[in-house]
């Protein structure tokens, strides 16, 4: 067991281990969702399932946009389950936590932005893409996270604030390879897993909370181009949903970019 997968082992005790996890690595694939959704779509794979590549040709995010990734600069790996969506409530929020604290262990102040978003400094470091669908089998749920390893050019990241990697944060002797740090959110991602469906999903607020890159800010929720409101953000309430407070009041928001809002 690598170093860094040592570190990530915060609970012994967790539903899944690395032997129960079925390994891809693939130099290059369109994207690694979309490879492990046909995967057990077509029955190739079952279980629990990780697509970790090189290169990813055609990388998506949230709501469909591209996920520009350099040859070998990132960080692309999928991860299936054997179950359905809502069988994991609050999953990307769960799986943000889990690559946060495996990054964080290498000394960068990694923030959330709800749903889905890794930022340092106010700039885009990741994301998580969770997407749930039938097979034969049965319901499955594939996650997808996309980390910047090297230096990437997407100016357009972030609503315009850019993108960083953790190379501008991990001197190089430390910087981890991609297969060990695939190995370290994967078991992250498991014990959190394990945790919120034996403890409950308190811990996991608290975690989130700790981490929300917005909370305090002036925010602006926007949904297919759309602005739906606008005001300050609270933070996530009980039920999961972020909470903004606006000029007419506390409102609750279930879906939807959640953005800084610039100044005129």
């Amino acid at each position: 067991m690598s170093k860094i997968l040592q570190l990530a082992t915060n609970n012994p005790d967790s539903m899944l281990t690395q032997a129960d996890v079925h390994w891809i690595e693939l130099d290059s694939v369109d994207s690694t969702n979309d490879y492990l959704s046909r995967a057990y779509q077509q029955g190739r794979v079952s279980g629990c399932a990780v697509v970790l590549a090189h290169i990813q040709t055609a990388g998506r995010g949230r709501a469909g946009r591209s996920w520009t990734a350099a040859p070998r600069a990132s960080l692309c790996f999928s991860v299936g389950l054997p179950v359905a969506g809502y069988q994991l409530p609050f999953l990307p929020l769960c799986v943000g936590v889990a690559v946060a604290q495996v990054i964080e262990r290498f000394g960068v102040p990694v923030q959330l932005k709800w749903p889905n978003d890794l930022i340092v400094s106010g700039k885009k470091l990741g994301g998580v893409l969770c997407e749930s669908f039938q097979t034969v089998s049965g319901a499955t749920t594939v996650i997808g996270v996309g980390i910047n390893v090297h230096p990437v050019d997407v100016p357009q990241a972030l609503s315009g604030a850019g993108a960083t990697s953790l190379s501008q944060w991990i001197d190089g002797s430390a910087l981890p390879t991609v297969r060990e740090l695939a190995e370290a959110c994967v078991l992250s991602i498991q014990n959190w897993i394990g945790e919120t469906q034996v403890q409950g999903i308190s811990a996991l607020f608290k975690q989130f909370a700790l981490r929300d890159a917005w909370l305090g800010q002036e925010v602006v929720v926007v949904d297919e181009g759309r602005v739906l409101l606008s005001g300050q953000a609270m933070g996530i309430d009980e039920n999961g949903a972020y909470l903004v407070n606006t000029s007419s009041g506390l409102r609750s928001v279930l879906a939807g970019d959640l953005s800084l809002r610039v100044a005129p």
